[in-house]
């Protein structure tokens, strides 16, 4: 083989491995519109003590929404719907960070809301 095919293969390979390692971006974080926004999350109560159990909705726009929640501490329940039931244990002392993110065909969006504990 000679130097220029060796070349031209090796160019060949490293374009192929670049292109199969590039990550597909399925995060398509979008605008709100009125196709899909978080107009505001809302929870019952926002300082509560070690155990009590609040609710927080989500107020939003668009058809066909898929809910996803998360915390950084505390536990919740029925986190595929717009309203999550919430609590917090003794280790959850402090103030608690709670994300709603809501997606449909026409994108994502996300938003959080602050739960003190004490």
């Amino acid at each position: 083989m000679d130097k220029k095919t060796f070349l031209l293969i090796v160019i060949l390979i490293f374009s192929l491995a670049s292109i199969s390692c590039k990550k597909e971006n399925n995060n398509t974080n979008t605008k709100p519109s009125d196709n899909l926004a978080i107009d505001s999350l809302v929870a019952s109560k926002r300082n509560i003590i070690v155990w009590e159990e609040i609710y927080i909705t989500a107020y939003t726009k668009g058809q066909h929404l898929n809910f996803h929640w998360s915390t950084n501490h505390g536990s919740m329940q029925s986190t595929d719907s717009s309203t999550v039931k919430y609590w917090a244990c003794p280790s959850c002392l402090g103030l608690n960070t709670v994300e709603c993110k809501v997606s449909n065909e026409f994108g994502t969006v996300s938003d959080t809301i602050m739960i003190n504990v004490k």
